[in-house]
């Protein structure tokens, strides 16, 4: 599921929330232009790295927290290194900037599923950001040639994982942050 749906109205009923890692300013800046032109979902959340897929909870914020704080302070420090420009077409028309195979990132992901009780979502975490959707099967070349002349190899130190949560008009926002641990653990 994606980031494109309005939250329902009724405050009673379960309330949606994902896990993200955002892009430090200086890459969304880099890759926003890119998103505004390929990506839909561009003005619903900051350019990012899904580590929960959206769901839906009748958990409070505080129960959430609970649960997501201290795998994430166990995490140690996590640095991710994005490389080259994939697809997961025929199957899912995204083109995404593709993260390294990170085992650090691959336990944090497995970790969070496991103590939400969520399933996992997928048979193989293959962790990215989001350029571009929804691009015809005929202009996906095209499009990954573009997107690959702007991104280059970059690493990311992460800092924080955010719980975002939808509100007015779709916009997906940080409802609470978690600061990642910088001691090895």
């Amino acid at each position: 599921m994606g980031y494109s749906f309005k939250s329902g109205g009724d405050k009673s009923g379960p309330k949606w929330y994902a896990i993200v890692i955002y892009l430090p300013s200086e890459l969304d800046q880099v890759i926003g232009s890119l998103r505004e032109r390929f990506d839909p979902d561009y003005d619903l959340i900051s350019a990012h790295m899904t580590l929960v897929f959206p769901f839906d909870t009748t958990r409070t914020l505080a129960e959430l927290s609970q649960i997501i704080s201290p795998i994430v302070q166990q995490s140690g420090p996590l640095k991710i290194q994005l490389g080259s420009i994939g697809d997961f077409y025929p199957d899912t028309p995204i083109i995404y900037w593709c993260a390294k195979s990170n085992p650090e990132l691959n336990r944090l992901y497995k970790r969070l599923y496991a103590e939400l009780d969520l399933p996992l979502p997928h048979r193989e975490f293959i962790p990215h950001v989001t350029v571009a959707k929804e691009i015809s099967r005929h202009r996906v070349v095209l499009v990954k040639d573009e997107v690959a002349s702007y991104l280059s190899d970059e690493t990311v130190e992460v800092k924080a994982v955010d719980l975002v949560s939808p509100v007015a008009e779709g916009h997906w926002v940080s409802v609470r942050t978690f600061p990642i641990s910088t001691e090895s653990t």
